[in-house]
């Protein structure tokens, strides 16, 4: 057998060293697609979270308590509270009452789909605040018709879906939240009922919506 040519070899040692030296290229057609580490799933409720608890924490001891954002029906001062009353509460027993059951049921979503808990979570805080400025008798402040908007998606999904893992969860919820669905009747005067009763049905819409854009491979499973 012969033996190489030297010329060829230095001309293909040259040319690896060319292609070493140039950065990979990535197909445009190519869309690499990273799944979103299940801990960072779970601190984005507590991101929302940390902002109800700064605004607390500096009412209470800058402000006295008297630092409140709530939302006004139908006056133009209330329209910031459509974003900003949600992060707005009482006092720390107020807060603490809707953080448990904001972290519960927002795990419980992010379990299921990053992208339905954020359509959710928007529901609940921006659409619900709208639906309480336009139609609330007096204003309002809490996270709790954002609560009541998770509540009902979560109810509701497992048996729009009928896939195992959602309807196990509807029934977890049920059995073990039930009791949330009095809140949206109109029993004690200190508590805005009607905020609740406005989250759970954007809530239930919202998993009704969702649940029917399924794909049908997906929802038979």
């Amino acid at each position: 057998m012969s033996e190489p040519d030297p010329k060829i070899q230095a001309k293909l040692r040259k040319l690896e060293r060319e292609l070493s030296s140039q950065p990979a290229r990535v197909s445009p057609d190519a869309s690499p697609v990273q799944e979103r580490p299940i801990s960072h799933r779970f601190a984005i409720p507590l991101y929302f979270l940390a902002i109800a608890w700064g605004q607390q924490i500096i009412d209470q001891i800058a402000f006295a308590g008297r630092w409140n954002l709530p939302l006004i029906p139908r006056r133009v001062v209330g329209i910031p509270g459509i974003i900003f009353s949600a992060f707005s509460h009482a006092d720390f027993a107020h807060l603490i009452a809707n953080s448990i059951p904001f972290m519960i049921f927002s795990w419980l979503i992010l379990i299921q789909s990053f992208r339905d808990y954020w359509i959710t979570l928007l529901v609940g805080w921006l659409g619900g605040g709208f639906c309480c400025w336009l139609l609330g008798p007096k204003p309002v402040h809490g996270l709790s018709g954002v609560v009541y908007t998770l509540f009902g998606y979560l109810l509701w999904i497992g048996w729009q879906e009928r896939r195992i893992i959602p309807l196990v969860i509807s029934v977890f919820v049920l059995v073990n939240y039930g009791g949330f669905i009095w809140g949206v009747l109109p029993q004690d005067p200190r508590v805005a009922w009607w905020g609740h009763l406005i989250g759970f049905i954007l809530g239930i819409g919202t998993a009704y919506l969702l649940g029917k854009n399924q794909p049908k491979d997906l929802a038979n499973q």
